[in-house]
This record gives structure tokens, C-alpha cells and sequence, in this order.
């Protein structure tokens, strides 16, 4: 049975190239992002609104941060426009980044935004966080992870508890500004 993967036909035969009919036409059955939209920070900003990137086109999608700069070393935050503080929640695994020392872990809520989507510091902007579920008028849940002295940590959940639809998102340093790094939004595509 051949399947299709990254455009190329794949069986037990070898790989050969598909062509874009076959490609359009191909029902998939593994989930495939699909580019929606790229956002470059402006210089030494203090926040970046993507309005427009949720909607019935995708239930679940992935963002990614990189490039550009930070005027500090902190981390990301997320916040959906018009939720209630009250059903910010967030659980949070970290630990020391030197050797051996003992993982710990966090719990917030009644916050205005969701900490820890990524990293920020004077050399780079890093960030790959998955949000399922904003455009739907159910819960909404993210993943993500971060890095900076003296931890590294993984956000185990996110969770915006409300059934309200979101299309926009602000994304924003903890403190400073943040400057020239690309801002990618991709959707999973719908099986």
C-alpha cells in the first residue's frame, strides 16, 4: 500500500514524486499543518496582536516564534482577547538547568494571560506552542515549553476555561520589548 508523505509517494517499492493532483486529491491520514500566516515583530516592540488566524477552517493549530531578539532575558506570554482573568489556568514542570538538580513544578490561575510560551533573551526569540480548540465554543487548552537561566521548563497545560470562540491572539514579553524575530501560525489540517 503506498501512502502519501512530504508530497512523495511511499512503498515498499522505493518513493516517487507525486504530482499536485495526486496530492490535492489525496485523503490524509495523518495530521498535516498548513502554513497560515507569518507576522514579523516590528523593532523593540512590547506586544503583537494576530487577528484573524482562528477560524472553522481548523480546530487545532500550532504557532512558532524564532528569530529576532529580546531587550532581556524572560520569557512569552499569550492572551485571548476579551477572556475573563478567572479562567486563566496553567500547570508547570521546570527544573535547574545545571546537573542534578530536582525538577519542580507550578500551578496558576487568575491570571490575564498564559506565562511561559516561550523564550525571549538578547540573542534570540524561541517558541513552538499547539492551541486546541480556539475557534470551537469549548475549552481551549495550549502546550508549550521554555528556557532561560536557570530553568528549563515544559508547560504541562494551559487551559482557558469558557466556551467562547476566539480569532485573535496577543503575544508579548514578560517585561521589555521584543524586536524583527517571525511569528508562524499553522492549522492542522482537518482529517
Amino acid at each position: 500500500m503506498s501512502t502519501l508523505r512530504f508530497n512523495t509517494w511511499q512503498n515498499t517499492g522505493g518513493t516517487e514524486a507525486a504530482t499536485a493532483s495526486e496530492v490535492s486529491a489525496y485523503s490524509f491520514t495523518e495530521p498535516a499543518l498548513v502554513f497560515i500566516s507569518r507576522t514579523t515583530i516590528g523593532s523593540a516592540v512590547s506586544s503583537v496582536t494576530l487577528s484573524g488566524i482562528f477560524s472553522a477552517d481548523y480546530d487545532n493549530y500550532r504557532i512558532l516564534i524564532s528569530g529576532g531578539s529580546g531587550s532581556t532575558g524572560t520569557y512569552l506570554r499569550f492572551q485571548f482577547p476579551g477572556a475573563l482573568t478567572a479562567n486563566y489556568f496553567t500547570q508547570l514542570i521546570y527544573g535547574a538547568w545545571t546537573v542534578g538538580n530536582a525538577q519542580a513544578s507550578g500551578s496558576a490561575g487568575s491570571n490575564q494571560f498564559f506565562n511561559y510560551m516561550g523564550t525571549m533573551d538578547t540573542t534570540s526569540l524561541q517558541a513552538c506552542v499547539d492551541i486546541n480548540s480556539p475557534y470551537l465554543s469549548e475549552r481551549t487548552y495550549l502546550h508549550s515549553f521554555y528556557a532561560r537561566a536557570p530553568h528549563l521548563g515544559g508547560v504541562n497545560i494551559n487551559l482557558l476555561n469558557d466556551s467562547t470562540s476566539y480569532t485573535d491572539l496577543n503575544i508579548f514579553p514578560a517585561t521589555g520589548t521584543f524586536s524583527d524575530g517571525n511569528i508562524d501560525v499553522y492549522g492542522y489540517a482537518k482529517a
